[in-house]
C-alpha cells in the first residue's frame, strides 16, 4: 500500500480549531528546505512519516525529518538553510509564537551505513517539487536503532504493508548494531505486532463478511425503521 502527498496534505489540519493555518504551512516549508538543499548540492533523504507514506498509508505529519551527508562546511550551510527556513516561517515554526508548531530537523549521517543508504533514496514529485524519500529499508533500519514509540508504531506499519525487505534490515542491522543487538530486538517487535494487526485485521474482516452472508441478518437500517415505526404506533 503506498500513498502520496496529495494524501498527506489531507490530513493537515487542527481537529480543535479549523481555523489554525500551521498544519497546512507544511507542505510550503518542506519545498523550501528542500529547494535549499538541492540549491547547496547537498546528498540527503526525507526520513519519518513523510517519507513511510510513500510505502504505507498517509498519517498526519507535524514535522520534516531530513538526514543528509554532512561534511564540516556542509554542516554549516545546512545549518544556514535550516535557520533560513525557520526565519521565513517562524509564524508557523516558532514555539512560542503558535500551537503544535511545525518542526524541522536536518542532521547528519550517524554512520557510514547511512551515508551509504542515502544514494538509494528514491526520487519522487512531493508536495510539488522533487525530493529524494528514504528507502523502506533505510526507514525500518533507522526506527529500529532507536526505542522511540512513535518510530515502533511506524515500523510494524510499514512491514505490514510488506514494502520492506526484512532480510536486507537484518544484514543492517548486524553490521551496525550494539554488542547487545537492541536493533535486532526491535525489529523482532515490529514483525510480531505486524503479524498480530495484519491477523486482527484479517480476523475483523471475515467476521464482518460472514455478517453480511448470514440469511438471518437484518441491516441496522431496517432495524431503526422498525424502531421508529413501533414509537409512532404506540
Amino acid at each position: 500500500m503506498t500513498a502520496s502527498s496529495a494524501e498527506i496534505e489531507a490530513l493537515l489540519f487542527d481537529g480543535n480549531d479549523l481555523n489554525n493555518p500551521t498544519p497546512g504551512m507544511l507542505p510550503a516549508i518542506f519545498r523550501d528546505i528542500i529547494g535549499g538543499l538541492d540549491a547547496a548540492g547537498l546528498s540527503y533523504a526525507v526520513v519519518g512519516r513523510i517519507a513511510l507514506t510513500l510505502h504505507e498509508q498517509a498519517r498526519f505529519v507535524g514535522e520534516i525529518e531530513i538526514v543528509a551527508d554532512l561534511d564540516a562546511d556542509g554542516g554549516e550551510r545546512a545549518a544556514e538553510l535550516v535557520r533560513a527556513t525557520r526565519g521565513r516561517f517562524a509564524a508557523h515554526m516558532a514555539p512560542h509564537l503558535c500551537r503544535r508548531s511545525i518542526g524541522l530537523t536536518l542532521r547528519s549521517c550517524s554512520c557510514a551505513t547511512e551515508a551509504a543508504l542515502l544514494a538509494e533514496a528514491i526520487i519522487r514529485p512531493w508536495f510539488d517539487v522533487p525530493a529524494r524519500l528514504a528507502s523502506a529499508e533505510h526507514l525500518l533500519w533507522l526506527w529500529c536503532r532507536n526505542e522511540a514509540i512513535d518510530h515502533a508504531v511506524d515500523a510494524a506499519a510499514l512491514i505490514a504493508g510488506g514494502a520492506v525487505d526484512l532480510y536486507r534490515v537484518q544484514r543492517l542491522l548486524r553490521e551496525t548494531d550494539e554488542l547487545e543487538e537492541s536493533g535486532q530486538r526491535r525489529l523482532r517487535l515490529a514483525i510480531g505486532d505486524a503479524v498480530l494487526s495484519t491477523t486482527f485485521s484479517f480476523s475483523r474482516f471475515m467476521d464482518e463478511r460472514r455478517a453480511r452472508l448470514d440469511p438471518n441478518r437484518v441491516p441496522v437500517w431496517r432495524l431503526q425503521r422498525a424502531v421508529a415505526a413501533d414509537r409512532d404506533n404506540r
